[in-house]
């Protein structure tokens, strides 16, 4: 069967919650071209603020408010696009939508936005809703990326068995030996870090890891940390943002220095990153790290001492790490329209591959 290539956007916010990745490419859903046309809308201070309110409220959300919450985050998306050239070029817009609850164990995930509107918006069509048909089919709804890992594997011709460990909110993971292809969350990432950082400081990341580069690792607090049962739990498998919160909140109480709860934050991303590889089935050869935390030089040095496998970087690969999430959006929606699967048993723990997303036909 032949799968035509469009032109797709592929919109995408992350556990972050600091701004939209956009990209336009040219793909089928079996490949991608990257056609140079990345942008970032960082949201304001105000935009920010309110959402990390609503991830703060009860997610049992009232119609009233879950519209209005709906109607927030389609506004910003269309800020985003609307002066941007590439919306009257793609053929369509594949739409995430922003994130603020993901508890599979409830069969529940919560992704804010109104893709109708955004299509009577913008005149285009839109695919929408990508984790649902998932979780409905007995999958955990994530991670999403490990069928775009694989292309991107593949593409590179990185040897093999191979890992890709995306450092956002949340960790994931995804390995490719030629044969398996296996995906899930690893533990936190840049999350615990980002909100501390911003509750200290009023800073929205620590930039480089500078901070936590003068600190010392609390090495009982990252014990206490790594007691959590999730830990314990086989992949597949997927997290919340504050699937961590209690732990954080004990460590505070501590009162440690600002450097010091830094230090230690970080540390319990890179033990999670290597307990996460001792449950792969071989040895991984090589590592390609993307999301917000390639960009913590400490936390990567870091990485790089523990797990002593190979870390490629940017330079080396000749892509854009920041934009990966949505490339894979796009990617997913070419999927969608074709009908492809992009979750998988040993991925997201659904009960065959299945494909997803909904399409809404701008008319």
């Amino acid at each position: 069967m032949q799968y035509p290539f469009l032109y797709i956007i592929g919109l995408m916010t992350g556990t972050s919650m600091d701004g939209i990745d956009i990209s336009l490419v040219k793909t089928n859903g079996l490949a991608l071209e990257r056609i140079d046309k990345n942008f970032y809308y960082k949201y304001s201070t105000e935009t920010k603020k309110k959402l990390d309110d609503i991830s703060k409220i009860d997610i049992s959300l009232n119609l009233k408010k879950r519209k209005a919450l709906d109607e927030f985050i389609t506004k910003e998306h269309y800020l985003a696009l609307k002066d941007l050239d590439i919306v009257e070029r793609c053929d369509l817009i594949g739409f995430h939508g922003q994130t603020i609850y993901h508890n599979p164990a409830e069969g529940s995930s919560i992704q804010l936005g109104n893709p109708i509107k955004l299509a009577n918006l913008l005149k285009k069509d839109i695919v929408h809703n990508f984790r649902s048909i998932d979780m409905a089919s007995g999958g955990q709804g994530a991670p999403l990326a490990p069928i775009y890992h694989k292309f991107i594997i593949e593409d590179l011709q990185l040897k093999l068995p191979c890992c890709i460990i995306n450092i956002g909110g949340i960790s994931n993971l995804t390995y490719w030996d030629g044969n398996e292809l296996i995906g899930f969350d690893t533990g936190p990432g840049n999350s615990l870090m980002d909100d501390y950082i911003s509750a200290t400081l009023n800073k929205n990341f620590d930039n480089y890891g500078a901070i936590a580069a003068k600190g010392v690792t609390v090495k009982t607090e990252i014990k206490k940390f790594l007691q959590n049962s999730f830990f314990r739990t086989v992949p597949p498998k997927s997290l919340d943002k504050y699937s961590f919160v209690e732990s954080y909140e004990e460590l505070l109480k501590k009162n440690y220095s600002i450097e010091n709860t830094m230090a230690t934050l970080a540390e319990f991303t890179v033990e999670t990153i290597f307990a996460s590889l001792k449950l792969l089935p071989k040895k991984v050869e090589n590592i390609l790290i993307t999301g917000g935390g390639y960009r913590n030089t400490y936390l990567i040095q870091r990485l790089t001492d523990r797990l002593k496998i190979p870390i490629f970087n940017e330079e080396q690969l000749g892509i854009n790490f920041d934009f990966i999430e949505s490339e894979l959006i796009a990617f997913l929606s070419a999927r969608s329209i074709y009908k492809l699967p992009f979750t998988f048993p040993s991925t997201t723990g659904v009960l065959k591959p299945t494909s997803g997303g909904e399409l809404y036909e701008f008319s």
